[in-house]
């Protein structure tokens, strides 16, 4: 088959060779016999082209025009020249604005022959490529759109080549003025002139432009009618039409065809898309086909394609509008949550119902079965019941109606489709179960035609369902963070820098959670992360947990204040935590830019990094009790006095876990609760927490004996007592009542955690 082909290329090659030297013979003998003149002696012996005559002999042209080979020339008349204004240009201009009218064939083009479409003249563009002239025969004969051949004196022939007199001087084309001229780019045109482009694409300068024909219009029309409702060209926002044409011009270059083989671009719209072997590859699911190459103009090329390019930017509106929630979760890859929802009976509700999704994106879901201690897998729901918690987690990710991005404020509790709340902290969601990672939005406003999706980077965790998932409790020293930088992943508003490659899902060596980041030093060169832009006004320290297997030196440095880095020694194998203060390498600077871990020590190492955030404390274990009366939240009483007003899950200040109880006491009041009636004499111990800032003294009460036992707790530490139930009871033997008491006659703030009996 390759051999035929090849075969009849070369008979047609032969043929067409043949008949143009025939024709040409043929010719050539009907102009000598007809006028024995050369073209310059035809245009200089006519009267109506005595300004063309003196234009060419001015810059020398009269000469190459009686040369012994075939020209076609167009050739503008007096009242042409008139119209327009040469008069400032240099005699090298002058001579391609001529030159311009004029090109070389093997045949003279008699009207006869001539044919829709382009030709190259003799005038040059960028890189000295030849200008292209558009001939338009469909109705009368225009070329490039603004000139047009004169009846009657046409078809001139001379010894060398053929004359048109034409009614205007064809002025060297830009880009845009060759869109203007072929009907086949008018809704090209048409939305170049709507979106106010025409002067930026008639400037100085280089530019490749991609120029959808008609047909490519017509079929993107269709698609944004489908999405939109936009049955025309004037309903597309001017915003919207700009950035679709800018992403068809490369700016700065003149890619001729036999550049564009296997070539990376970056458009106007700053998006970019690749060409190869005559294919386009954009941003949306079908390539583009280049069908016509190297429409050359002053200030850069053309090349027609068939479809009309879209940028990741405008395709991502359309399939906002044309694909509900279930496909787009899946067109955005998010096939952990997708196959938990087909699996959870959710497909239906995603598809129809008008919600917002948190969805977690595949490595949340890994992340997130790492840490459970019940399920390791999506197959691991199997049981109606295990279906049905399921369902419910995923729920609690679904809000009722659309929630776009700028409407969420911190401090927002925002509803779910399980009956629960989770809270936006103002750069994180916090899920109603205390435990839970904080999870970051890492894409929002993915629209979809039944809602929007927020991308998050862990699983949210309802209070109600976290044991049955057998999530864990935080473990004994676990990191709690004023800003977290690092915990199983980077926040999102970090960038990271080049200067070294650092694994941040490493598992060799970890701290706490599931990764720690592991980044090999080769001598003098760091960790480096940038961005966040948080205020460093409102935190003390900056923190990370450092373990070096040989042990090494690490000097730390903010917002690239080099000369103010803090350099700590770091011992051999173990996890070594490290507070900075901020003002001690900040050098006044108030925005966290960036954040570099360098190396100090100037050899080859490998460091593993956890726990990175300003102001990170880190909890105690939560103590069990053989009765417990308060941990965490959890309260048992049968009813709280009146004697003043506490706060059970304040989070300003606990001695284990994320809560403990705030309570603003006055002089002699206290903190009551009613007991349980419980047999005491099971128990030998009562123990409780307490943290006072100022120097205090209490006395705990039991089931009202106030003779009590007296505490003085040092200021501005946690103090942890155990007292012997023997020294409060006084031969009570039923619990009644718990008081703590301000004894010092002073107004105080107090905090209780860990309340239970031993």
């Amino acid at each position: 088959m390759k051999k035929m082909k090849i075969f009849y290329k070369s008979m047609l090659i032969i043929l067409v060779l043949f008949s143009s030297c025939e024709e040409n013979e043929v010719l050539q003998q009907r102009l000598s016999s007809d006028d024995p003149r050369n073209i310059f002696e035809i245009i200089s012996q006519t009267s109506s082209l005595s300004s063309l005559s003196s234009a060419l002999t001015k810059t020398g042209l009269d000469v190459t025009l009686t040369e012994a080979t075939t020209f076609t020339v167009f050739a503008p008349n007096d009242n042409a020249f008139s119209a327009v204004d040469l008069s400032g240009l240099t005699d090298e201009e002058l001579t391609n604005v001529l030159l311009n009218h004029v090109f070389s064939t093997t045949t003279p083009n008699f009207t006869s022959t001539m044919s829709t479409g382009y030709i190259k003249s003799l005038a040059t563009g960028p890189a000295d490529t030849n200008l292209s002239l558009f001939i338009n025969v469909d109705s009368n004969i225009e070329v490039n759109g603004i000139s047009k051949l004169i009846s009657g004196s046409i078809d001139k022939g001379g010894t060398n080549g053929i004359v048109h007199n034409v009614d205007a001087v064809i002025t060297l084309p830009t880009i845009v003025d060759h869109v203007l001229a072929n009907p086949n780019y008018s809704s090209l045109a048409a939305a170049v002139v709507k979106a106010d482009l025409v002067d930026a694409l008639k400037a100085q300068g280089l530019f490749t432009l991609f120029a959808p024909n008609n047909t490519a219009f017509e079929k993107f029309m269709m698609d944004l009618n489908t999405a939109f409702g936009w049955a025309t060209l004037d309903e597309i926002p001017v915003d919207t039409l700009r950035e679709v044409l800018l992403y068809h011009v490369v700016s700065g270059e003149n890619l001729i065809a036999s550049e564009l083989s296997d070539a990376s671009l970056t458009s106007m719209q700053s998006e970019g898309f690749t060409v190869k072997g005559g294919a386009i590859d954009d941003a949306s699911y079908s390539n583009t086909n280049v069908v016509m190459v190297d429409i050359q103009g002053t200030n850069g090329v053309i090349h027609e394609i068939d479809k009309v390019l879209v940028p990741n930017t405008v395709f991502q509106k359309i399939l906002d509008k044309t694909l509900n929630l279930a496909e787009r979760a899946s067109d955005k890859g998010y096939s952990s949550f997708i196959a938990a929802a087909e699996k959870a009976g959710l497909t239906v509700d995603i598809t129809n119902k008008e919600l917002t999704a948190f969805i977690p994106n595949n490595g949340a879901f890994t992340t997130f079965f790492l840490k459970l201690e019940n399920f390791d897998s999506l197959d691991d729901f199997s049981t109606p019941e295990e279906i049905a918690l399921l369902k419910r987690l995923l729920q609690y990710h679904l809000h009722p109606g659309t929630l776009v991005a700028g409407s969420l404020t911190s401090g927002m509790s925002i509803a779910t489709e399980n009956g629960d709340t989770f809270t936006y902290n103002g750069s994180a969601l916090v899920s109603s179960h205390a435990n839970a990672s904080e999870s970051f939005i890492v894409n929002t406003n993915i629209g979809a035609s039944n809602g929007v999706i927020h991308e998050i980077d862990n699983v949210l965790v309802p209070d109600a369902d976290a044991a049955a998932l057998g999530y864990p409790l935080p473990p004994s020293g676990a990191a709690v963070y004023g800003y977290e930088i690092y915990d199983d992943a980077l926040n999102s508003a970090f960038w990271i820098g080049g200067w070294t490659s650092p694994d941040f899902a490493n598992t060799e060596q970890v701290k706490s959670g599931v990764y720690s980041i592991k980044v090999d030093y080769q001598g003098d060169d760091g960790f480096q992360i940038g961005g966040a832009n948080e205020d460093l006004t409102q935190y003390s320290t900056v923190n990370a947990s450092l373990y070096s297997p040989n042990g090494t030196s690490v000097t730390f440095i903010l917002n690239e204040q080099w000369g103010n880095g803090q350099t700590v020694n770091i011992p051999a194998g173990q996890w070594t935590n490290v507070s900075i203060p901020i003002t001690n390498i900040s050098n006044g600077t108030t925005s966290l830019t960036q954040f570099v871990i360098r190396d100090a020590s100037l050899s080859a190492n490998t460091l593993y990094i956890d726990e990175v955030g300003l102001d990170v404390t880190y909890q105690s274990a939560i103590p069990t009790f053989a009765y417990e009366v308060y941990t965490e939240d959890n309260l048992k009483a049968d009813w709280v006095g009146g004697w003043s007003s506490p706060v059970f899950n304040s989070t300003s200040n606990t001695s284990t876990g994320i809560f403990a109880i705030e309570v603003a006491l006055d002089a002699t009041a206290g903190f009551q609760l009613g007991g349980t009636n419980i047999d005491l004499t099971q128990y030998s111990v009562v123990k409780f927490s307490v943290y006072c800032e100022t120097t205090n003294q209490f006395k705990l009460v039991l089931n009202e004996k106030w003779d009590g036992y007296i505490i003085n707790p040092k200021a501005g530490e946690w103090n942890h007592y155990t007292v012997p139930l023997s020294e409060v009871l006084f031969g009570t033997t039923s619990y009644t009542q718990f008081v703590i008491q301000e004894m010092s006659g002073n107004a105080v703030t107090l905090f209780i955690d860990d309340i239970g009996f031993d």
